[in-house]
């Protein structure tokens, strides 16, 4: 099992048996002995791979499984004990960004937490925390994707993030599912990403809700040094005026 992940990996990296191995400092026919399952890798070799793939902590735990070990970093649920410091840390950075829009999201673009103006942009109540993502509040036809002036150009965006973020997880991860859902809505084939034309640095969010347009663009936010699979994934993303 862990030879055709690492054969998987290797492919969504565009890396040759010899570029992993450089990369690793291996030999190139010890990564074929790993792949063809000829050998059985020690735990450190095992992270040491990970890590020549760039792999996330999620998927390193995966990987250490595949090869028989214990995962060696944690995967907190939100809501738990050990992610209480990110949560405090999180929820000062909403409150200092009021009266603006700011969402905490993990690697799927589930909201798990928002400050009032983001709840209020999303259309959320706060005890749907945790179970509404914005990637399919934006896509699916609803009142969030009416309210987006310039939809075709902000789906295009999210699509090209959705996909770098695929090529970062992979092909399992829960982005990739979010990113079918996304590819099955009304409107998307075709889509592509707007490069500039716009005359503007960044692309903006352009809001009509009730009459009044607003035209936001936005910046996010991550925790440095993670040793945890979702504290790695979490990103905080606040709202300016544009």
């Amino acid at each position: 099992m862990i030879g055709q992940m690492l054969r998987d990996w290797r492919g969504l990296r565009g890396m040759s048996q010899m570029e992993l191995a450089l990369n690793a400092e291996v030999s190139s026919r010890h990564i074929s002995f790993l792949e063809s399952e000829r050998a059985k890798p020690s735990a450190e070799m095992v992270l040491r791979l990970a890590e020549a793939l760039a792999m996330p902590l999620r998927e390193r735990n995966a990987l250490l499984v595949a090869a028989g070990f214990a995962p060696q970093y944690g995967e907190s649920d939100w809501q738990g004990e050990q992610m209480a410091e990110v949560r405090q840390a999180a929820g000062m950075i909403l409150a200092a960004h009021a009266p603006n829009p700011a969402l905490v999201l993990d690697a799927a673009f589930t909201i798990l937490d928002a400050n009032a103006a983001g709840l209020a942009l999303t259309g959320g109540e706060r005890d749907t925390l945790g179970r509404v993502n914005l990637v399919d509040l934006v896509f699916t036809p609803g009142p969030l994707r009416e309210s987006i002036v310039n939809w075709q150009e902000v789906a295009g965006y999210l699509l090209h993030r959705m996909r770098e973020g695929v090529r970062l997880r992979g092909p399992h991860s829960g982005m990739a599912k979010v990113l079918r859902r996304a590819r099955q809505q009304p409107g998307v084939d075709g889509l592509v990403q707007v490069h500039g034309g716009m005359g503007t640095v960044l692309l903006p969010v352009v809001i009509n809700a009730g009459g009044i347009t607003a035209r936001w663009f936005t910046t996010v936010t991550t925790f440095g040094a993670p040793q945890d699979a979702l504290a790695e994934e979490i990103t905080i993303e606040q709202f300016h005026p544009a």
